[in-house]
C-alpha cells in the first residue's frame, strides 16, 4: 500500500494546506496587518515584530511545502509540533500589538470593578490570608505544569493514537490560544504584578523548589499586557476536556492540576479574579467547537 510510508499511521501523504496551516498563516496574516499599521504610525517595536511575523508565515509555507508528501518521522513530528513552538514567540508579540490599538492598559477599570464587586483585590489580599509556605509551593507547581499540558497531552496522543487525533487537539489548543492572544491585545491588561506597586512584575513567591524554577521562567518570560482572559485557564481546561477522550489515563491528573490552577493564578498575582471566568468561558467555547470528527489522511489538498 502506498501510503504505508507515511509514520505515525498515515495512510496518505499530509499536503500543503490543512486546516492548522491555515490557522497558522491566518494568525501570521492578522498581526502582520496591525504591525505594519503600527509600524506606519511610529510605535516602537513594530517593524522587527512585523518582519518576524512575516519571517515566521513564510517559513510556515515552506514547512508545509517540503513536509507535503514526507516519510520523515522528523520532518512530519516538526510539521506537527510547529505551532507549538510559534505559541512562546506569538505571546510575546501581544505586547507590542496592543499599544497600536489601545493609548493605555485596562487595569484601571478592571481593578476599580474588582474593588466594587468583592470590597478588596482579591489578588492582593488572597496570599495574607492564607500565608501558607506548603499552598504557594503547591501553587507554583500546578502554575509551571501548565507549560507541559501540550507536550504531554499530545505526544501522548500522537503516540497511542496516531497523526490526526494529536492534530486534532494542537489545532484546537491552537485556536483557544489564538483567540486568548487577540483577546490581550484588543483588550490589554497588565496584571497584578505589574499592575499594582511595586509594579516589577512576577516576585519570587514562598516555597522550596517549585517557586524557584515558576520565577526563574517567568521573571523574563511574562509580558505587559496578556492577563485577560487568563490562557493558563483557558488553554489547561481545554486540554484537560480533549484528554477525557484522547487520552484518558491522563485526565484524572490534568482534571486535579487545572482545578488548583483556578485558585492558583490568583494567589500568585498573575491575573485578577475576573480573568479567571473568562478563561473558563474561552476553554469552554475552545472545546465545544474543537473538532471531533475523523478525517481521511490521504488527501493532499487538507
Amino acid at each position: 500500500m502506498a501510503g504505508s510510508r507515511h509514520p505515525f499511521g498515515l495512510s496518505g501523504p499530509l499536503g500543503s494546506w490543512r486546516p492548522l496551516d491555515r490557522w497558522v498563516a491566518g494568525y501570521l496574516l492578522l498581526t502582520s496587518a496591525v504591525l505594519g499599521l503600527g509600524a506606519w504610525r511610529g510605535v516602537p517595536g513594530c517593524r522587527v515584530q512585523g518582519a518576524l511575523a512575516l519571517g515566521l508565515l513564510a517559513a510556515s509555507l515552506l514547512l508545509a511545502r517540503c513536509s507535503r508528501d514526507t516519510a520523515s518521522v522528523p520532518l512530519t513530528f516538526l510539521r506537527l509540533f510547529w505551532a507549538p513552538l510559534l505559541y512562546w514567540v506569538l505571546y510575546h508579540q501581544a505586547q507590542t500589538l496592543w499599544p497600536v490599538l489601545r493609548a493605555a492598559p485596562l487595569d484601571g477599570s478592571l481593578a476599580a470593578l474588582e474593588l466594587r464587586l468583592w470590597g478588596l483585590q482579591p489578588s492582593l489580599a488572597l496570599q495574607p490570608l492564607l500565608p501558607y509556605r506548603w499552598l504557594s509551593e503547591l501553587f507554583c507547581f500546578v502554575y509551571f505544569a501548565y507549560w507541559l499540558f501540550v507536550p504531554v497531552v499530545c505526544i501522548t496522543a500522537l503516540l497511542a493514537r496516531g497523526y490526526q487525533t494529536a492534530e486534532r487537539i494542537i489545532l484546537a489548543a491552537t485556536r483557544c490560544f489564538f483567540v486568548c492572544y487577540t483577546l490581550f491585545w484588543l483588550f490589554p491588561t497588565e496584571g497584578p504584578h505589574f499592575w499594582f506597586p511595586p509594579g516589577t512584575g512576577p516576585a519570587l513567591h514562598p516555597g522550596f523548589l517549585f517557586n524557584h524554577i515558576l520565577f526563574w521562567i517567568t521573571s523574563g518570560g511574562e509580558i505587559r499586557g496578556g492577563a485577560f482572559p487568563s490562557s493558563h485557564i483557558a488553554v489547561a481546561l481545554l486540554l484537560t476536556l480533549l484528554a477525557r477522550r484522547a487520552t484518558p489515563a491522563l485526565f484524572p491528573a490534568l482534571a486535579v492540576i487545572t482545578a488548583l490552577m483556578l485558585p492558583a493564578v490568583v494567589y500568585l498575582r498573575a491575573h485578577y479574579l475576573l480573568d479567571v471566568p473568562a478563561g473558563l468561558l474561552v476553554g469552554l467555547a475552545a472545546y465545544a467547537l474543537a473538532p471531533v470528527e475523523t478525517r481521511p489522511e490521504n488527501r493532499a489538498e487538507w
